[in-house]
């Protein structure tokens, strides 16, 4: 699994978006950041501050981002990443329409 400090998501779909952080804890929940991007429209994208900062803590198993498409579809994004304080980025794109196709996926 990829290690990653922050992460960016690239809104490709037909919608206007947002998204929070979402991680894995030991025990199996999914826990969400109360940070969030804000809306942004097609063809822009946004990126987290610090996964530590935003209340990721060291030993989760898995981070992803959790995007919502206004007036449309949420969900998470996949392949999950792990987080370590390594300066790397993750990226993703967010594709599809509000309710047609909507996915969230690692692009690098």
């Amino acid at each position: 699994m990829r290690q990653v400090q922050k992460i960016t998501v690239n809104n490709k779909g037909g919608y206007v978006f947002n998204f929070s952080i979402q991680w894995l804890s030991s025990d199996g929940k999914w826990h969400t950041s109360d940070w969030n991007s804000g809306n942004y429209p097609v063809a822009q994208s946004r990126t987290t501050p610090p996964l530590e900062t935003i209340g990721v803590p060291a030993d989760a198993l898995a981070v992803t981002p959790y995007g919502h498409a206004v007036l449309g579809t949420s969900g998470q994004g996949a392949p999950f990443v792990g987080f370590a304080e390594n300066g790397q980025i993750a990226t993703y794109d967010a594709k599809g329409t509000t309710i047609i196709g909507f996915e969230i996926v690692l692009i690098e």
